[in-house]
């Protein structure tokens, strides 16, 4: 809602609230649809300012409402005016083999994080913004600098640990920019060959990173992100005890970002169907940072409506610290919902 001039009104706007004339007299309700008569009204008993529905208002969902936010907007304006700027850091890396400007690309970090009063609101705006094939692995990269930096703050990271996380996150997967990029547009599953050939990102990464004088935990990251707890990773299969600390986080940011972001396919899945992906294949992890994580992400869900897959509905008021991705709801009558104790098959399919 927004409070606006009498006279800019139009037929058509809606009230948002109660208007009462100066003697106490109510002249129109909460929801009133103005016409020209109504706006005319208002003329004649001096009424100077109303409050008006706006679009967003009208928002049926979540998502809804964040798109048709205007801090969405500006932050969309100018997330597409940063990059630019940051894919030519990362191409000077990689076409001229020249360590990154990392003071510049710090100043984007502030730039976009500066639009966002919380880190909840910036997962909110990155989740909705519009995917661009030809930027796609730019937008990736710069995403997961974005988000590394909001689970570091979960996390209780020092502003040294900070920094260097929101840099892993920002030039861990520079290494597909060496390969050849039909492999990210293929329609359809990949060949076991090109597969292989899709893997060697980590070691192409860590080679190029530790060319340019970017060793350390930013090339680790780069090699290892895709190493797993259980040993079932590449490109060395390794455990957890061997697994760089920086580079197990950006496993999880890896993994988030794929699931959140849009995709030229498919809308990006809800949180508590992020969660729960991540729930079965927890073993592929450090389970303390990602069940910190995850906590996190399911508590910024809180107060919103979710549908289940079994037809009943409500507000999600409690997570469950256990079984993350299945908190407690309450319907419109008031009876609780422990998802807890619901069968498997039945999960959140959407918030509102």
């Amino acid at each position: 809602m927004k409070t606006v001039a009498r006279i800019t009104l139009k037929p058509g706007d809606m009230l948002g609230e109660d208007v009462i004339s100066y003697h106490g007299e109510k002249l129109y309700s909460a929801g009133t649809k103005l016409d020209s008569k109504a706006i005319a009204r208002l003329a004649r008993h001096n009424i100077m300012a109303v409050t008006i529905m706006e679009a967003v208002d009208f928002a049926e969902t979540h998502t809804e409402r964040v798109k048709l936010s205007e801090g969405f907007k500006q932050f969309s304006r100018i997330y597409y005016e940063c990059l630019p700027h940051f894919r030519a850091i990362i191409d000077s890396v990689v076409k001229v083999r020249i360590a990154p400007d990392l003071k510049q690309l710090m100043g984007i970090y502030v730039k976009l994080t500066s639009q966002a009063k919380n880190g909840d609101v910036l997962l909110d705006y990155l989740r909705n913004i519009t995917p661009d094939m030809e930027n796609m692995l730019y937008e990736h990269q710069l995403n997961c600098g974005l988000i590394a930096a909001v689970f570091a703050s979960w996390q209780g990271m020092t502003n040294e640990e900070t920094l260097k996380l929101i840099q892993c996150g920002f030039l861990y997967d520079i290494g597909k920019l060496l390969l050849p990029s039909d492999l990210f547009y293929k329609a359809g599953k990949l060949t076991d060959e090109e597969f292989a050939q899709m893997k060697t990102h980590t070691t192409l990464g860590f080679d190029l990173l530790t060319e340019v004088g970017m060793g350390g935990p930013i090339a680790l990251s780069a090699l290892q992100h895709h190493e797993k707890g259980d040993g079932s990773g590449y490109p060395q299969k390794l455990d957890v005890s061997q697994i760089d600390e920086y580079a197990q986080y950006c496993a999880i940011v890896d993994a988030y970002e794929a699931m959140s972001a849009p995709k030229t396919y498919r809308y990006p899945l809800n949180t508590f169907e992020i969660i729960s992906n991540f729930e079965k294949d927890s073993g592929k992890y450090n389970k303390f940072k990602l069940n910190s994580i995850l906590l996190n992400i399911g508590k910024s869900q809180l107060g919103l409506h979710a549908k289940l897959s079994n037809g009943q509905e409500g507000e999600v008021i409690l997570i469950n610290p256990v079984h993350i991705s299945r908190p407690m709801v309450k319907d419109v009558n008031g009876e609780l919902i422990d998802m807890a104790n619901l069968p498997p098959d039945v999960e959140i399919y959407a918030l509102f």
